[in-house]
């Protein structure tokens, strides 16, 4: 069983990865999932796109560390074990994911329709790319 200090480290790893996604492909990804999203029936249309979108910027990475920690070819810097490096590959996929991705469309989303005449999917997109611009800009800062 790994020790808690072991795990914290690898979630901080994994921490510290996710704050470094893709700012171009997050920024599309995520104005296009908000102006669909904005639109009461385009919701799954919207959750396509993000996913197609992390997949492109960040999954493709995520998912190649996993099957290498699935061959037990990755090992941390701190000497994590393979739960540690499980810990992190999982951490550094949901921080991309939700930070880079989902919280930028969400956000924009929600702005997105509570406007009305016909506009809500153009604030959504700005909402969404400034949101996403803000978080890239704070990510950077971080990492």
């Amino acid at each position: 069983m790994a020790a808690a200090s072991e795990l914290l480290a690898a979630a901080g790893v994994g921490l510290a990865l996710g704050v470094r996604f893709n700012p171009l492909v997050a920024l599309l990804g995520s104005v296009i999932a908000a102006a669909l999203g904005s639109r009461k029936e385009q919701p799954r249309l919207a959750v396509a796109v993000i996913a197609a979108a992390w997949l492109i910027g960040d999954g493709t990475r995520v998912l190649v560390r996993a099957l290498d920690a699935s061959d037990g070819a990755t090992v941390l810097a701190s000497g994590g074990g393979p739960q540690a490096v499980w810990l992190a590959v999982g951490v550094w996929a949901m921080t991309s994911l939700l930070l880079g991705y989902v919280l930028p469309a969400w956000t924009g989303a929600f702005v997105g329709r509570r406007v009305t005449f016909g506009t809500g999917w153009l604030a959504a997109g700005v909402v969404a790319a400034t949101v996403s611009g803000s978080i890239a800009l704070l990510a950077g800062q971080l990492g």
